[in-house]
């Protein structure tokens, strides 16, 4: 990410732990999809839990074909996916009782705004194995009663505010990115070595697409260790190629591929850098929308 503009900035003083943050389970420095597949091997239906923190839940899930989930939404938060293999058919409410499908596949990035109506189907004849983020304290509101109902809970009916949230941070007078896939930014960067783009911006969530190869890393000085951020944790997902993440408390270097996690605890400071041979591209999510970063003072 880039620093804001050195006037912008002033030198205080942080209270930081003289030993690094310590990652609590199931959150690691990395969540590797090679080691999830052959965790689950045999099985085409199966749901892992690698973040669960005061601001994010967010799972892999691998579903059979025609597997569904019901047309629902979350009343404050947002939720969104990105498809690490197969093909996943969403429906996403555009106006008031109209439904947009999607048709997504593997590099795709899919995003529901809070209090809009969503579903998805699990289409073609493999396993489709996604990517799935939300709030912590997310809720699930049905558009049509469950049949079942889990111990202890009743589903009663309720009236609610639902589409565009107008206290929501505002998406620079664009329309929220709903969905797009790596291929596509790709094709509408085509030539350039690296670029980046918003991907969302709203009250709890902020990502960007960040691209580029490993000529296109800054220059590092010696020492160098990024930034970190006081109140929140950072996570991406690796959508294109290699990166490589310098992090507080680890001994080496993390270096992630297509379809892996990694996650920075709140303080910990952390360098992500292109890496391999080819173009690399994550995406970013630091729950903010205008997320501070906290360097050292040089």
């Amino acid at each position: 990410m880039l620093a804001l503009p050195c006037a912008a900035q002033r030198v205080l003083w942080f209270p930081k732990p003289v030993k690094p943050a310590v990652y609590t389970a199931p959150m690691k420095p990395v969540t590797r999809l090679e080691e999830l597949r052959a965790k689950h091997r045999g099985k085409t239906s199966w749901r892992e839990l690698v973040i669960a923190d005061r601001n994010t839940k967010a799972w892999v899930v691998s579903d059979a074909p025609g597997t569904k989930v019901a047309v629902h939404l979350h009343p404050d938060a947002p939720e969104w996916w990105v498809v690490q293999q197969g093909r996943i058919r969403f429906q996403m409410e555009e106006a008031e009782g109209k439904m947009q499908v999607i048709e997504a596949r593997k590099g795709s990035y899919v995003f529901a705004p809070e209090r809009h109506l969503h579903a998805l189907e699990v289409v073609g004849d493999e396993p489709a194995i996604r990517f799935e983020v939300t709030l912590a304290d997310a809720s699930w509101v049905y558009e049509s009663k469950p049949e079942k109902a889990e111990a202890g809970i009743e589903y009663i009916p309720v009236r609610l505010s639902t589409g565009p949230n107008p206290s929501d941070v505002p998406a620079g007078g664009k329309p929220d990115r709903i969905h797009v896939n790596i291929e596509d930014l790709e094709a509408a960067h085509r030539g350039q070595s690296s670029w980046t783009e918003p991907a969302m911006r709203k009250n709890r969530v902020r990502g960007n697409f960040i691209y580029g190869h490993k000529k296109d890393n800054a220059a590092r000085g010696s020492g160098e260790r990024g930034h970190f951020h006081a109140d929140f944790a950072e996570f991406w997902i690796v959508l294109r190629g290699q990166l490589r993440w310098t992090m507080e408390g680890l001994r080496e270097p993390v270096v992630a591929s297509e379809g892996d996690i990694v996650y920075a605890v709140p303080g910990t400071f952390h360098l992500p850098e292109f890496w391999g041979e080819g173009p690399s591209c994550r995406l970013t999510s630091s729950t903010y929308p205008a997320a501070n970063h906290i360097y050292d003072a040089r």
